[in-house]
């Protein structure tokens, strides 16, 4: 078996990513993941741990955490999605993504612990998703990883990745998203993504809406686990819910010193330390909240033997890299480019553009999943001055004149562009941009793909650097 042979496997099941929804038994859902690992030896079992959950920020906090791990001298791993150009990006090991030798190596391996599962009509059929996770974390121990940081692709109760006993579990920020399978309110997706919490462990979050904290609570108590809280220094969302003695205080606290262009200095207060100038090169204020949930759980998992050092956790932090979230690639008029893809994360990107590059004007490329919350995103975007719209290379995009539809009725001030494709789009948009202006294009991960491979192609070298395979139109 060759890698796109590897690749076609893997991607012939269903898959929700590129599909949208399927229908299965959620109940068989850890029992059938659990199954494969146990043929495959249980890997999982064979290094510590830590579980990422979270509607947005999960994987810069993942980043983190993990950059700072190798900066100590652990062999750290990494399971992330989705990926922007190669399926690789999914799986690394010290920072160094699979290979595709590698990935075909071992992917006959699970295929036939997958088809032994399968062949006993115990359980319905695998997604792509389950069988990466597998694969993932059978990659983790043949390389003879000490710490993997895991991050759950959808919720994390019913998660292929809730197999794994952590020994931190980490909720990030918490919105709308995907809620035909999470639910329709904040404590409902928030009781989801709290599934991961396990009896007497530990759970650091950096959530804010009061109804989000208390559903997480409620798992909390009835795991008899114990909750950590991060939050902004300047003020507590949930103080009522304290006050109350209903949720904690907030025991990680930071502040922003100051910040020049995407390089944020500030500094967090811990239950016992203060650590000052700490820097990351990473833009918004929520990148902030991320670095500090990344703090959070460090300290907890040197309580419990994984060491790191304060130096370690400064070049860590100043040399994390996470592309496609407030991603330079482009000056005058400056191209940003950003994975934002609900209406509170698109609301936040739209902030911190403002804040960071005080734009004359502000324009947008725009494509996103034809099952999200087409009209908030919209919403969040209506102070653009112009917006381009396109259909990214994904069978779940929404179509032009949907956008057009949503934009005509949510922002019909926007002056709306159309274009076939990204790179028409992008083309466009730099066309009606001056100079001093800023063009986002966002919407999706995967058009964020897109643009960082326009930028590679005409010579930026940032968006190159990042790009190590491409599998993706």
């Amino acid at each position: 078996m060759n890698y796109q042979e590897a690749l076609a496997y893997i991607y012939g099941f269903s898959d929700f990513e590129r599909g949208g929804r399927y229908t299965r038994n959620p109940a068989e859902n850890l029992p059938r993941e659990a199954r494969l690992l146990e043929l495959l030896g249980n890997p999982q079992q064979q290094y510590t741990k830590t579980h990422v959950a979270g509607t947005k920020g999960k994987g810069s906090t993942s980043a983190m955490i993990e950059r700072v791990l190798r900066e100590a001298g652990i062999r750290t791993a990494l399971y992330t999605q989705p990926d922007l150009h190669t399926y690789r990006e999914r799986m690394r090991v010290s920072g160094r993504l699979i290979s595709e030798e590698e990935m075909a190596q071992l992917v006959p391996e699970v295929k036939a612990a997958v088809e032994k599962v399968q062949a006993s009509h115990e359980f319905g059929p695998f997604i792509t998703y389950e069988v990466s996770t597998a694969l993932a974390l059978l990659y983790f121990w043949r390389q003879h990883v000490q710490h993997a940081i895991i991050e759950v692709g959808i919720g994390g109760r019913l998660d292929a990745t809730n197999v794994i006993e952590p020994l931190v579990s980490v909720i990030a920020s918490i919105s709308f998203d995907h809620m035909e399978v999470l639910g329709d309110t904040l404590g409902k997706i928030a009781t989801e993504k709290a599934g991961i919490i396990k009896p007497h462990g530990v759970v650091v979050t950096s959530a804010q809406s009061p109804e989000a904290l208390l559903a997480i609570a409620r798992v909390q108590q009835q795991q008899q686990a114990r909750m950590l809280r991060v939050g902004s220094a300047d003020g507590d969302p949930a103080q009522a819910e304290v006050d109350a003695g209903r949720l904690p205080p907030l025991h990680y606290r930071y502040r922003l010193q100051h910040r020049e262009g995407e390089q944020q200095c500030f500094t967090v207060w811990t239950p016992t330390y203060t650590y000052a100038d700490l820097e990351i090169p990473l833009a918004g204020a929520y990148q902030l909240e991320n670095a500090t949930l990344a703090l959070a759980t460090l300290e907890q998992l040197r309580e419990r033997g994984v060491y790191w050092d304060e130096s370690a956790l400064r070049a860590g932090f100043r040399a994390v890299s996470w592309p496609g979230r407030i991603d330079v690639v482009g000056h005058h008029p400056t191209l940003v480019v950003d994975g934002a893809h609900n209406a509170d994360s698109m609301q936040k990107l739209m902030q911190a553009i403002r804040a960071t590059f005080e734009p004359s004007r502000l324009l947008a490329v725009f494509s996103v999943a034809r099952d999200k919350d087409i009209a908030g995103i919209v919403h969040a975007l209506a102070d653009c001055e112009s917006v381009v719209l396109t259909e990214m290379h994904s069978p779940r995009a929404a179509s032009i004149a949907m956008l057009e539809a949503v934009f005509q009725e949510y922002a019909p001030h926007v002056h709306v562009y159309t274009a076939p494709d990204s790179s028409q789009a992008i083309e466009l948009a730099h066309h009606l941009a001056g100079r001093d202006d800023v063009i986002c294009v966002t919407g999706s991960i995967y058009l964020a793909g897109e643009a960082l491979r326009w930028a590679a192609a005409r010579g930026n070298k940032r968006a190159a650097q990042a790009i190590e395979g491409i599998d993706h139109p």
